[in-house]
């Protein structure tokens, strides 16, 4: 922990100082994996302290597009597994849920870098919304990363209406996938099915975000339109996807849950101020 959710703030100045506090740490580990020939010691600790920090400081980090496919490109699975893990606020109960794997098998795949059987790859790809061969194997294929055909496998996403997403929402205690069978509703630029996930395991909002193959006009239809789904929504982002091409976005509808936490500022100030290609829209006051 570096800000510590006390310390958490969108004061200017001091949200400048726990973000270069952030970053140093990530620095430090930068000069250690880019060595020739890293004292295996010096890189543990080094990929302990960015996985020791808060959900919200490892946002800070995501929101360089550039530092966050470096940390993620780390040699090491189980960092890997464990970062987006950490990202997510995801609990080890959260994963043996949604993977329907015991304590112990989750435990391996932090620890002995195991890869579960199938549909479970794909499952733990959509938790961690990364392409599905960086959270799986040792030595991913970069050229896997474009797609993302996770989301149409059985068993790793269920099929909606937009209708029923707000419904939807009160059934995830963690993250879960989805397949909107009628988002061009919304996006008509779609010429597709839409793929989601609700994501409820922050303290300071929800969010469900639309995987978009472009970037969506923003207007007051649409703002409109997205009240219905999501009535207690307040914010909305467009931004872009790990390790996806720059023109493929994620459209993020966010909902309070404790707005009184110093870490829900401090959250929504990162979002709109530095996270890189993103677009902020506000829903209602």
């Amino acid at each position: 922990m570096i800000i510590g959710d006390e310390l958490m703030t969108s004061d200017p100045i001091m949200y400048k100082t726990n973000r270069d506090a952030v970053n140093e740490i990530y620095s430090e580990y930068l000069n250690v994996i880019q060595m020739d020939h890293p004292v295996q010691s010096v890189l543990v600790e080094a990929r302990n302290k960015l996985l020791n920090l808060w959900h919200y400081e490892l946002l800070i980090l995501q929101s360089s597009i550039n530092q966050w496919k470096m940390l993620l490109n780390d040699p090491s699975l189980n960092f890997r597994r464990g970062l987006c893990a950490k990202l997510y606020k995801l609990k080890q109960s959260d994963i043996m849920k949604q993977l329907d794997l015991t304590s112990g098998a989750v435990s391996n795949l932090f620890n002995e870098s195991t890869k579960p059987i199938w549909p479970r790859p794909f499952q733990l790809s959509v938790l961690f919304e990364h392409p599905w061969q960086l959270v799986n194997y040792e030595f991913p294929d970069p050229n896997s990363y474009h797609e993302s055909p996770e989301y149409f496998d059985d068993g790793v996403a269920k099929k909606v209406h937009l209708k029923d997403l707000a419904n939807e929402r009160l059934k995830v205690t963690s993250i879960h996938g989805y397949v909107i069978i009628d988002a061009q509703k919304l996006f008509q630029q779609e010429l597709t099915a839409v793929t989601g996930r609700w994501v409820t395991t922050y303290p300071e909002f929800d969010y469900f975000e639309f995987f978009l193959s472009n970037e969506p006009l923003i207007d007051k239809t649409l703002r409109e339109t997205l009240q219905k789904p999501f009535p207690e929504s307040k914010h909305m982002i467009t931004t872009y996807r790990p390790f996806k091409s720059l023109t493929k976005r994620a459209l993020w509808v966010i909902i309070p849950k404790n707005e009184a936490l110093p870490s829900y500022e401090g959250m929504l100030h990162e979002l709109i101020e530095y996270r890189e290609k993103t677009e902020y829209h506000k829903l209602k006051s």
